[in-house]
């Protein structure tokens, strides 16, 4: 990689200077050796002096007493080391349902995805939202089936016996965004299940 760069440089320098560089033909690789391994555009991108400098001026902007054009801008180490943990995402239940209709959707309808803990605001947008009002805010959906454009066909909800009047405001919200709903009874008969999530799956 050194000696890309070195010809890089060098390459510029002599377009600068207006000398023209013929290109001899490539010459055969010698017999036995080995073509170099393949690399993906990620680890090129990695090895550019660009990237590494960009790093080094992130790191410099975000050092603590340097002063910011934007009082906005986010303060470094705000959040105390050791304050965030991971809880699961599905319960064991959750976490099977998911697998069986994930399935029955590779099986009928493989050009659907599904995905589970999608924020509202991730697919819909509001015209009620101002500054410290947004009703999205907090709502988030069981599961979602995305068609192949990326757009949700269904959304399977759970209901929420701790916070009645937020599931209201969840459905509501789906309701008026036109987006079908299916009910997760707390013991689901899958038959009956699959039967209302196929209802609403869209053509291919």
């Amino acid at each position: 990689m050194q000696l890309d760069r070195l010809m890089a440089k060098t390459m510029t320098r002599l377009v600068k200077t207006g000398l023209s560089v013929k290109r001899r033909p490539a010459e055969p690789a010698p017999a036995g050796a080995e073509a170099p391994a393949l690399r993906g555009s990620g680890s090129w991108a990695n090895d550019w002096p660009g990237a590494r400098s960009a790093v080094e001026r992130a790191k410099s902007l975000a050092r603590p007493g340097r002063s910011r054009k934007s009082a906005k801008s986010t303060a470094p180490d705000t959040i105390p080391e050791g304050t965030i943990r991971q809880h699961p995402l599905m319960s064991t239940r959750d976490v099977k349902l998911h697998n069986w209709i994930a399935d029955r959707l590779e099986a009928e309808a493989p050009w659907c995805t599904l995905h589970a803990g999608v924020a509202l605001k991730g697919f819909l947008t509001s015209d009620l939202t101002r500054p410290g009002y947004d009703p999205l805010a907090g709502m988030v959906a069981d599961l979602a089936i995305v068609d192949s454009h990326g757009h949700v066909a269904s959304v399977l909800l759970r209901e929420n016996t701790a916070d009645p009047a937020h599931h209201l405001l969840l459905l509501d919200a789906l309701m008026d965004a036109d987006i079908p709903i299916v009910d997760i009874q707390p013991r689901p008969s899958l038959s009956a299940l699959w039967a209302e999530i196929s209802a609403t799956l869209p053509e291919a």
